[in-house]
């Protein structure tokens, strides 16, 4: 006598959620033994005055990535330019691995990341340069990463100032362009696209799990991100811009750039939902 189907779909439920939760403790042993790994090459390349540990940082990154199930798509090539401001539409704090794994270079982020748990540790430990975004601070914040743009490393900007579920972007402040233009830095614009890990666009829900908005608890994101099979993300890398511009404009011309893909992206999905719903 065959089962009941319920009771064969409880039965699949109940492993698919063992299965996920021996995938998330996995992941955790690795991330902690990774981490602590890429911590002691850092230490001792600071010991030894070998380097600033930034090709480090990299590997660290493109490790935490694959442990995490993150594949990544590269539309283009960053320039050769050094330094580049590195300005990207931000989705979720994937984000940070995924552009740091491409390149080496030093994050911009908002003061109160450092209070966060595990991600505030970890943005300390890579170099990270903290800054307010109060109207007032905008002059004293350039400082250093003019100072880090002089010394020829190149930096990473969320222009947006927050991050949003990757289905819009929102205008981009241009206060922090000025250090492009101080730095004598090309800005590289670069676009990301959270898709499905088999290309596919995401749903609503798996959307949810991947983006990541700063009023939900951190720890509870990241353990519900672990127990999925993983994401993958296109990484469009627009040609870069001179920093010959007011900051205005090159803020305006960065939105441009970085819109594109994404406007792209999104009719490419609404023609392939209309073609699936006319072959039905």
């Amino acid at each position: 006598m065959l089962p009941h189907p319920n009771r064969v779909k409880r039965a699949m439920r109940h492993v698919d959620r063992v299965g996920a939760g021996l995938r998330a403790a996995v992941r955790i042993l690795l991330l902690l033994a990774w981490t602590f790994l890429l911590f002691v090459q850092q230490l001792l390349g600071l010991l030894l005055r070998t380097g600033d540990g930034r090709h480090i940082r990299c590997r660290f990154y493109r490790g935490a990535l694959r442990i995490l199930g993150v594949r990544m798509m590269v539309r283009g090539q960053f320039s050769p330019r050094r330094p580049l401001l590195i300005a990207s539409n931000h989705v979720s704090y994937l984000d940070i691995f995924v552009l740091g794994s491409r390149i080496p270079g030093v994050f911009i982020s908002k003061d109160d990341v450092q209070q966060w748990p595990v991600i505030g540790w970890i943005a300390r430990l890579q170099n990270t340069i903290f800054v307010s975004r109060k109207p007032g601070q905008a002059r004293h914040e350039l400082n250093p990463i003019v100072a880090h743009l002089t010394l020829g490393h190149n930096v990473f900007l969320f222009p947006e100032g927050t991050s949003t579920d990757g289905r819009q972007l929102l205008p981009f402040k241009s206060s922090l362009f000025e250090a492009a233009i101080q730095g004598g830095a090309y800005v590289q614009p670069v676009a990301l696209v959270y898709r499905h890990r088999h290309g596919g666009p995401l749903s609503l829900k798996e959307r949810a799990l991947y983006t990541w908005g700063t009023d939900a608890p951190f720890l509870t994101h990241f353990v519900k991100m672990l127990l999925r099979p993983g994401v993958a993300c296109e990484i469009w890398v627009r040609p870069e811009i001179p920093p010959t511009s007011p900051r205005k404009t090159l803020a305006q011309l960065t939105q441009t750039r970085i819109a594109a893909p994404l406007r792209h992206r999104e009719h490419l999905d609404l023609l392939g939902l209309q073609h699936a719903d006319s072959g039905r």
